[in-house]
């Protein structure tokens, strides 16, 4: 396995997505706000990078669309850096419409794959999405600046848990033997 011979960096990388989820939820509003300077940081630099393609690809027929979309980064970037509380209000409105589609979506796979085992477990999962983005817009805007900085700290904590179960499976699996 190809991880075997580095599992350790994987774990140390579990480890501390646990401790900076478990940061994140002690103080989901600093959290919140990290986040969405992080968001606008990444907004702007897409926003320079796509701008300066769009000058060098001028002869293309399109490029002043292609700019103009680097320029709607650019405002949206720097709005978000201007007013935090203001992008982590919208970025909870993004969340909670991407839990219900995503919720209905599994819900939809749960049915067309309803024959197979497992199939009540998709649906459950479906089901808790649209439930969690219902919530999350029935408490908008008041719970916006937490809620982002909770969600990634569970976020975290999984990806951590993840890591980890996958760090100590590779540490204690055996080498393939070719036959």
């Amino acid at each position: 396995m190809v991880l075997r011979p580095r599992w350790g960096w994987l774990f140390a990388l579990s480890i501390m997505q646990i401790i900076a989820g478990c940061v994140a939820i002690a103080s989901p509003i600093i959290a919140s706000l990290a986040a969405v300077a992080i968001f606008g940081a990444v907004l702007i630099l897409t926003a320079t990078l796509q701008l300066i393609h769009a000058f060098k690809v001028r002869a293309w027929p399109r490029s002043a669309w292609y700019g103009l979309g680097g320029a709607l980064y650019a405002i949206a970037g720097l709005m978000t850096a201007q007013n935090p509380i203001g992008g982590a209000i919208a970025l909870a409105v993004l969340i909670a419409v991407l839990l219900i589609a995503d919720g209905v979506l599994r819900i939809m796979f749960a049915m067309a794959a309803r024959p197979i085992s497992g199939w009540g477990w998709l649906m459950s999962a479906g089901i808790g999405s649209v439930v969690a983005g219902a919530f999350l817009l029935i408490g908008w805007p008041a719970d916006a600046l937490w809620i982002v900085g909770l969600l990634l700290g569970i976020n975290l904590i999984l990806t951590g848990v993840m890591y980890a179960a996958l760090a100590l499976g590779a540490r204690s699996s055996r080498p393939a033997v070719a036959t």
